[in-house]
């Protein structure tokens, strides 16, 4: 197939990682609509409250990935894991959710076939910063890329904007700053724009239909309604 052609109806299995966070709950409700996908494998710890034929909602433990090798057999894995270090509890963490889990999982899939890595980091991502957070993203977008996946794509949204089932007021009052300077200019704040999960998670599943192998970035200032 040539780049730039678009898979548009198929059988394939996605693998989600983070289904009951902000943008796993829009890629899952996406997905399950999405005719190139026949099935869609969602673990989580806690049950899901969704019943839909296409849904495979195993239990697992994160801290034991490797238990579960079975679920990893997949055409495309979409990863939306991430906390922040006061809800995880410490910085060691917190590492452990966005890093560890994050690239154990990605390493599982690769070596079970999946053919594509869709995984969600942020703005500002940078392996050498000296702010945790953003280190981090920036080891775990390294060490992503570093796999042998046939087509990468990483997206690194501004401020994440949609239903959370926790109210973060930073995150809010920072939203409605950013939305307010986007009024005014629409492409003063670039690739830290606010992001609305819904069309994040948009993007990332047209972005797993499109022929396009490689390692792919993809910042704010594209991740928008259109």
């Amino acid at each position: 197939m040539e780049q730039g052609m678009e898979i548009v109806a198929s059988r394939k299995t996605a693998l989600l990682l983070g289904a009951t966070g902000m943008v796993g709950r829009e890629l899952l409700e996406q997905l399950l609509q999405h005719g190139a996908y026949r099935r869609i494998i969602a673990p989580t710890r806690r049950r899901l409250h969704l019943d839909h034929k296409k849904l495979d909602n195993p239990l697992i433990n994160f801290d034991n990935l490797d238990r579960y090798r079975e679920i990893f057999r997949c055409q495309d894995i979409f990863i939306a894991l991430g906390t922040t270090i006061k809800k995880a509890g410490s910085e060691e963490a917190f590492r452990r959710v966005d890093y560890e889990y994050v690239v154990h999982a990605a390493g599982l899939a690769q070596k079970a076939g999946a053919n594509q890595c869709l995984v969600v980091s942020s703005a500002g991502a940078n392996s050498e910063s000296s702010f945790l957070y953003s280190r981090t993203k920036g080891e775990m977008e390294e060490s992503i890329t570093s796999l042998d996946f046939w087509s990468v794509h990483i997206f690194r949204p501004g401020v994440l904007v949609g239903k959370r089932e926790e109210l973060r007021l930073t995150e809010k009052l920072a939203a409605g700053l950013t939305r307010a300077i986007r009024s005014v200019s629409p492409t003063l704040l670039g690739d830290y724009n606010p992001t609305d999960a819904d069309v994040l998670a948009k993007h990332m599943i047209d972005a797993a239909q499109t022929i396009a192998p490689g390692v792919h970035f993809h910042g704010a200032g594209s991740l928008i309604a259109g």
